[in-house]
């Protein structure tokens, strides 16, 4: 990551800036939501998976706003929120952000998480038609104008 921060600073101008967007590791329910009230929130099991990627990318830059690549203009946290009407809906849309992911999972957690998801799909159908399901992602929005 420090290599690419870098390689983008020796590319912008002297004045460029360069915005940073990245997940943040922290812990957010999968909520079930029927009527705008919140129905069933629980975590789901395999949430702290790429947690140390994330924890790297926070090191990185670091790493260059230290090393005066990069001066820290501005900085925000904010929550990405999506919403499916089915489990099948959210797996879909989870699946393909993560076509390109290389990394192996864990069988233990893949075995929980499709124990989780099918208890959300049962707790959904229970709840009956126009429940949907609030997936929250934690974020965080930078922006670092290029020094030297």
């Amino acid at each position: 990551m420090v290599h690419a921060l870098e390689d983008i600073h020796r590319l912008l101008r002297p004045d460029g800036s360069l915005i940073d967007i990245h997940p943040m590791p922290m812990e957010e329910p999968i909520e079930l939501l029927q009527d705008g009230s919140v129905v069933f929130s629980e975590p789901p099991p395999d949430q702290d998976d790429d947690w140390e990627d994330y924890r790297k990318t926070e090191a990185a830059l670091t790493n260059v706003i230290a090393r005066r690549l990069y001066m820290l203009e501005g900085s925000r946290d904010f929550r990405f929120s999506m919403y499916s009407s089915s489990v099948a809906e959210l797996n879909d849309f989870i699946a393909d952000a993560n076509a390109y992911w290389d990394c192996p999972k864990d069988p233990g957690v893949v075995a929980r998480s499709e124990d989780f998801y099918a208890r959300v799909d049962e707790i959904m159908q229970v709840a009956g038609e126009g429940t949907e399901i609030a997936n929250r992602e934690p974020a965080r929005v930078s922006r670092l104008r290029a020094l030297k």
